[in-house]
């Protein structure tokens, strides 16, 4: 009897033992709830939080209860059927696709048919467009919400790539406003080409001379004793002594005084003609040593030698440079002053190889000298000279200025500007262009709002334009400031839209991307 009791409580134990994990198998299966947004029942999470999409609170799923259906209706906004809303603004509508003016997202056409069940969804970070997941959750970088995607609108405005790596975009009015976007008419002018060339001060070459004896003798006394000082037509510079110039003198006298004699004398034709040639020769020879004529004359009649001549300046001008010395011994041909006259002078400009082909003889052109408040003289071109420096390749013109008040000095540092037309071309702002090096860009303002971007064949450019040869249209509109946040919003959306149709999702998992560790 004993024995069957204990038996009982055995089995009594073991029964019980059964019922409570059976209760506790039946407790866990039936502890796994699902949550799901009541704005979007298509969102369900295995916890409790908040909807990725409008921030409301997930609530919990019935037991039993069938698959919640998307709602039929458009989201929480005022917008009506065939305008544009706002997925995260509810009460923005617009009846022109673009930008919400509050957070720039896309604005979404409300259309009177419900969006698919079960459609694929995609999730993006609002702060890193290329982290791309298949399921809702936090950006693993940022931590922030993803965001949903629209089918066919990730990262541009619906628009194929006009230009390999760059979409069309939509600027709201407002936002123009504000990045401060501004644009211009393409149209034909008349334009010419501005040629820019790095020039020098430089005497006259006409009006500057060098005073050197052409006898052997000594300096004796300077009348002009500095570099630089100015001097006078007929001043005299300085006197020098020469035996071999005061036998030349002493021939002259001795030729005139027998020409004078024969001549005075009834001698025959044949000596008178003798005698005169005999004083020529005289006097030509003291003319090759440079006397003067009035010298000459001064010779003939005082009928004397001076131990001295006096050399006297030439034209008006300054001393550039000067080698004579009181006492210096000098040989016939040796230089000992150069004088300039510097109320005319000339500029050499250097222009590029590229450029000489457009330089003619007789183009007007102007001077300026930056350091002279910006003096700018206008003169012309009057001589090509006809090398190319082959160090620096460039080619120089020479121009000439008038200098009276003598402002300009020799090696004095002046740009050169000279106007080339070009007859009238199709032509664009310059800060209408992008020039990426192979290839430049404008974008062009749509009647529709957008901004498409063109690729450009290009010509010339000029100060303020460029020469379009292809791409744009007479009478259309391009951006031509703000052109940066443009073009960075138009790679931008092109780089997501590429990363939506060829990169695979993150699968769910949230990963970070390779390189990033959080």
């Amino acid at each position: 009897m004993k024995t069957i009791l204990k038996l009982t409580g055995v089995l009594g134990v073991a029964a019980l033992s059964l019922l409570l994990f059976a209760g506790c198998q039946k407790k866990e299966a039936g502890g796994g709830k699902k949550y799901h947004c009541p704005m979007h029942p298509t969102y369900v999470s295995d916890r409790l939080g908040d909807c990725p999409i409008c921030n409301m609170k997930l609530v919990p799923i019935k037991e039993g209860a069938p698959p919640p259906a998307p709602a039929p209706s458009a989201p929480n906004t005022k917008a009506k059927p065939g305008q544009y809303y706002c997925t995260m603004c509810p009460t923005v509508a617009s009846d022109q696709p673009g930008l919400c003016p509050d957070c720039d997202m896309k604005l979404v056409l409300l259309t009177n048919s419900p969006p698919a069940v079960g459609a694929t969804v995609k999730y993006h970070c609002p702060m890193h467009p290329t982290y791309i997941s298949d399921k809702p959750g936090d950006c693993p970088i940022c931590h922030m919400k993803l965001v949903p995607i629209k089918n066919g609108a990730a990262g541009h405005d619906g628009h194929a790539e006009a230009v390999p790596g760059r979409v069309t975009i939509a600027v709201l009015p407002e936002k123009r406003q504000v990045i401060g976007l501004r644009t211009a008419t393409v149209e034909k002018r008349d334009i010419h080409l501005t040629l820019r060339a790095n020039a020098v001060v430089e005497h006259d070459e006409t009006r500057f001379t060098r005073i050197a004896p052409r006898f052997n003798g000594w300096v004796k006394e300077l009348k002009v004793n500095y570099t630089g000082q100015a001097v006078e037509k007929g001043e005299p510079l300085f006197s020098v002594y020469s035996p071999d110039l005061m036998a030349g003198e002493n021939e002259y006298l001795l030729a005139w005084r027998n020409f004078e004699q024969v001549r005075t004398n009834n001698s025959p034709a044949s000596a008178i003609e003798t005698a005169r040639r005999l004083m020529e020769s005289a006097r030509k020879r003291l003319a090759l040593w440079q006397i003067s004529e009035e010298e000459i004359q001064a010779i003939t009649a005082r009928q004397e030698v001076k131990d001295e001549l006096l050399f006297r300046a030439p034209f008006s001008g300054h001393v550039t440079a000067k080698e004579a010395v009181e006492g210096k011994a000098f040989m016939a041909g040796e230089t000992l002053y150069e004088i300039a006259d510097l109320s005319r002078v000339w500029v050499r400009a250097a222009f590029y190889e590229g450029d000489w082909p457009k330089i003619r003889s007789g183009q007007k052109a102007r001077v300026v000298f930056p350091y002279l408040t910006n003096r700018v003289y206008e003169s012309e071109i009057s001589f090509l000279y006809p090398h190319i420096d082959p160090l620096t390749r460039r080619g120089e013109a020479r121009l000439e200025l008038d200098n009276p008040e003598h402002e300009l000095r020799p090696d004095m540092w002046a740009q050169v500007e000279v106007a080339v037309p070009l007859g009238r071309l199709l032509v664009v702002p310059a800060s209408a262009v992008i020039d990426t090096g192979p290839r430049q860009l404008a974008f062009v303002d749509r009647a529709d709002g957008h901004l498409e971007p063109r690729e450009l064949t290009i010509g010339v450019r000029t100060d303020d334009y460029w020469e379009v040869r292809a791409g744009l249209q007479e009478g259309e509109r391009v951006v031509t400031r703000a052109l940066f946040l443009v073009d960075a919003e138009s790679q931008l959306k092109a780089a997501i839209a590429g990363m939506i149709a060829e990169a695979p999702a993150a699968g769910g998992t949230n990963a970070a991307p390779a390189g990033h560790k959080h």
